[in-house]
């Protein structure tokens, strides 16, 4: 009788142990889309004559310490920095045809995406993904298909996350990839819509989580009577964090040059949000900063983080916040 009972004691107090090591913190992750990184990334992502505009790069080395320890996760791999974490968040867009959607591991192209990340070493943390019909048909894909429902035609299907689940495992088996299943979070187009329609649910709970983009220009101009209200926002959060979903404010680009423009705008916003009832620190709500250079967002500096208007010294700021408390 002893022994059973030894090895039940051992279960009991690893199972404990277990708990406390996995045990989610009070707070959700900060990540960080680093953008651009050289001149020819600036001008992909800020159009013709953006080649001057400030960079991500070696030179400044030693500037973030804080942002360097403490960030999360990165949007995509970084070269010659400091960095502590080797996680990395992306998005995807599926539902354009060819290698987007090819059903082949070795010829799909999240798959390839994944493979590349962890053969620099990296752990990919939050696919962020969806059907970006209404952006990419009319940028060089006239074939995209939306998703089921026409009130946001970024979510997927259910079959949309059974054949990537089917895919992952496919990959895994065929050794292309480390993991046989990876974090799909669903970005939607609509603050709201997804808590809202019943419907939408069972497919949510097939993934991991919600992403939405707050940018602070376009149709999200002005806050109050934007696209990305905070009634509304707060209102998906809520719903997502209640259904045991991980939920990630997606924020930004963010205004520089604008008219609109006045300083610490960005964390205005920010705690707006707040205010209307957005978790500030759980475990299940993460801040990801979009932070690349966009029309009237444009040559704000990259860092250092000592610079609070810089897109470091603001990230300082978010982990300050979110994770470590002010």
């Amino acid at each position: 009788m002893r022994m059973p009972m030894l090895l039940l004691l051992l279960a009991v107090l690893c199972a404990c142990g277990g708990g406390r090591e996995t045990a989610p913190p009070g707070h959700g992750l900060v990540g960080l889309r680093p953008l651009p990184r050289s001149p020819a990334e600036a001008v992909a992502v800020a159009g013709p004559g953006q080649e001057g505009l400030p960079l991500y790069d070696r030179r400044l080395t030693g500037t973030y310490p804080f942002v360097a320890a403490h960030l999360d996760a990165l949007y995509g791999g970084f070269e010659g920095d400091e960095f502590a974490t080797r996680k990395v968040f992306f998005e995807y867009y599926m539902g354009l045809g060819g290698a987007h959607d090819n059903p082949v591991p070795k010829d799909n192209l999240l798959i390839q995406t994944i493979q590349a990340y962890e053969a620099q070493g990296y752990d990919v943390l939050h696919i962020l993904i969806c059907r970006e019909y209404a952006l990419m048909k009319d940028q060089g894909f006239p074939d995209a298909k939306p998703g089921p429902f026409p009130e946001d035609t970024r979510i997927l299907s259910a079959e949309d996350v059974q054949n990537h689940r089917a895919l992952f495992r496919q990959a895994h088996a065929l050794g292309l990839v480390r993991k046989p299943d990876y974090a799909l979070i669903q970005m939607v187009e609509h603050p709201s819509f997804f808590a809202r329609e019943p419907r939408v649910l069972p497919i949510l709970k097939l993934m991991q989580g919600v992403a939405f983009e707050v940018h602070q220009f376009n149709r999200h101009w002005p806050l109050e009577t934007g696209w990305s209200k905070p009634a509304e926002v707060v209102a998906g959060a809520r719903w997502a964090v209640d259904h045991d979903l991980e939920y990630i404010f997606y924020y930004g680009p963010i205004v520089w040059t604008s008219d609109h423009y006045r300083p610490f705008i960005e964390r205005e916003w920010l705690e707006t949000f707040w205010a209307a009832g957005l978790p500030k620190r759980h475990p299940l709500v993460h801040y990801y900063l979009n932070l690349f250079p966009h029309a009237h967002g444009c040559g704000r500096p990259v860092g250092p983080e000592s610079d609070p208007h810089s897109m470091l010294g603001f990230t300082k700021w978010v982990i300050e916040q979110v994770r470590t408390g002010p």
